[in-house]
């Protein structure tokens, strides 16, 4: 389990009535490793004074909109393609870019629903790999595998080790689970150099309308309430020609509410081979941040 802050900025040129973006964006990130749990969320060790970690992501893009509508599509193509940058933070740490393409297609279902598709690849491309010996990275994250005496929990605390070993080696791409991609599994549940996603999702439009709302410190215009149904399918992977080997899937449902100002409120409710994890936040899926 990680203790993460995050914070950043964006900023954005469009062009061609919102048709194209050219984008440029900074974040600052905090994090560092507090403990091991299981599968079940038992703590099988307590990292002692390990290392806080803090790096800066600066990141170049551009999208192509060929939508009917900016803030809710029922028809068209959206194209994003963008280049993630992290300077080592420390002269062992691994040095690195990520290319991402995202694509996302509406194909409208009678006069008010719609029906998306979505493709996603993130690569990372190393330029200098960081530590890799087992023994500094313990030290690092404060963690004494050989301590533990449970045969399966050691499993698990090597298993963060050889983590650590990969991304140092390979670099990290986009993970795959949390609010986004694969939503039944907890956040960045996947990780890995090379990233393949696939989703679909019904956007059933309830409502049309144009009706004030002021709840407390949400005042805006209500212009649609949807149901959506979803399934997403993605595979990680440190060497790219076994992308794709093995493939996690999710599915659910949710219901959003479009307002005039571009806010979409979201809540989903989706299920997979390791439970099920609800999601409320702002945003459809499978938009860049």
């Amino acid at each position: 389990m990680f203790a993460l802050v995050f914070y950043g900025a964006r900023l954005t040129s469009t062009f061609f009535d919102r048709r194209l973006e050219i984008y440029g964006s900074a974040y600052t990130s905090s994090s560092r490793l507090e403990r091991i749990r299981d599968n079940s969320g038992k703590t099988i060790l307590e990292a002692e004074n390990p290392e806080s970690g803090s790096s800066q992501t600066y990141v170049l893009g551009t999208r192509l909109d060929i939508t009917d509508d900016y803030t809710d599509p029922r028809k068209g193509l959206r194209l994003d393609i963008s280049g993630w940058w992290s300077p080592p933070r420390r002269v062992k740490a691994p040095d690195y870019y990520i290319m991402e393409f995202n694509t996302t297609g509406y194909i409208p279902i009678g006069e008010r629903s719609t029906w998306v598709f979505n493709y996603f690849r993130s690569a990372a491309n190393i330029i200098r790999k960081g530590e890799t010996e087992r023994t500094m990275i313990e030290q690092e994250q404060g963690l004494d595998c050989g301590s533990i005496e449970d045969p399966k929990q050691k499993r698990f605390c090597q298993q963060v080790i050889d983590n650590v070993i990969a991304a140092n080696t390979y670099g990290t791409a986009s993970t795959l689970g949390g609010r986004s991609r694969l939503r039944s599994y907890p956040q960045d549940r996947y990780s890995g150099a090379h990233t393949l996603f696939y989703g679909t999702e019904l956007r059933w439009n309830l409502t049309e309308e144009f009706t004030p709302f002021n709840i407390y410190i949400m005042k805006d215009i209500r212009t649609s309430l949807q149901a959506a149904f979803f399934y997403e399918t993605g595979s990680v992977a440190d060497v790219q020609s076994e992308l794709g080997n093995i493939m996690k899937s999710s599915y659910g449902a949710g219901f959003r509410m479009v307002t005039a100002s571009g806010i979409i409120f979201r809540a989903d409710v989706a299920t997979g081979n390791e439970g099920t994890e609800t999601t409320i936040i702002i945003g459809y899926p499978w938009e860049p941040f």
